[in-house]
């Protein structure tokens, strides 16, 4: 009998995200050399976390199920739609299962971006925001912790259509500073949010890093959630 491990991402009606998503989990599954990794989502794409568990329940290979949220902060989506579909999955299929943590709290996450960036550069680090506390604290607190260590002006702005709150802090860093900032693109996955940060930056003059999924700092921490 084996373990199952979902991965539980948002999901997007942008294919690259779900891709990227299902990218994450093969190499995920390659790097643990043993327990089957699959991809589920909390909306647009397909399967949910139930069929995605119930798919390879049908097999009769697996004694244990964990879940992993492919999620960076405590907003909405960690504290309301992922305990929603942890209680339908665990309805459904009659069992417990084992849920970890969000991943954008680790400080490591903070010095695999701050390597993308050119030393001495301040950063903008921008992000979906959230309306939870947490979601601002956590997200403060790693943008606070990259600072210390590197030494770095760094501001958070948060994603919009617009992209003003972007300019603003790009234009704000570079009269504090006498420095271009460069914007961190703190979202996972290819898609809108991460095309609005790129559009901003450049109407702001800069560049801004591509997101995470690629970061191979992020299979080590989901590699570190899972053995807690």
């Amino acid at each position: 009998m084996g373990e199952l491990i979902v991965l539980l991402a948002h999901g997007s009606p942008d294919l690259r995200s779900s891709q990227a998503a299902a990218g994450v989990a093969q190499t995920l599954e390659r790097h643990l050399a043993g327990p089957i990794v699959r991809i589920a989502y909390l909306q647009h794409n397909w399967p949910t976390l139930t069929a995605a568990i119930g798919r390879e329940m049908d097999s009769g290979a697996i004694s244990r199920v964990r879940v992993q949220p492919l999620i960076l902060t405590e907003a909405t989506h960690a504290v309301r739609d992922i305990p929603e579909a942890i209680a339908r999955a665990e309805r459904d299929h009659r069992m417990i299962l084992d849920v970890g943590s969000t991943i954008g709290m680790d400080p490591s996450l903070g010095r695999a971006m701050d390597a993308l960036i050119p030393q001495g550069s301040p950063v903008v680090l921008a992000w979906a925001g959230g309306r939870t506390p947490a979601a601002f604290a956590s997200t403060q607190a790693l943008a606070d912790s990259w600072a210390h260590f590197s030494n770095r002006e760094i501001a958070l702005a948060i994603v919009s259509e617009s992209g003003d709150s972007i300019l603003a802090a790009v234009q704000d860093l570079a009269e504090r500073t006498g420095k271009k900032p460069v914007v961190a693109t703190f979202t996972l996955f290819p898609g809108v949010l991460a095309d609005q940060i790129a559009a901003a930056a450049a109407r702001a003059g800069t560049c801004a890093t591509t997101p995470l999924y690629e970061l191979p700092k992020l299979i080590d921490i989901l590699d570190q959630r899972l053995h807690v």
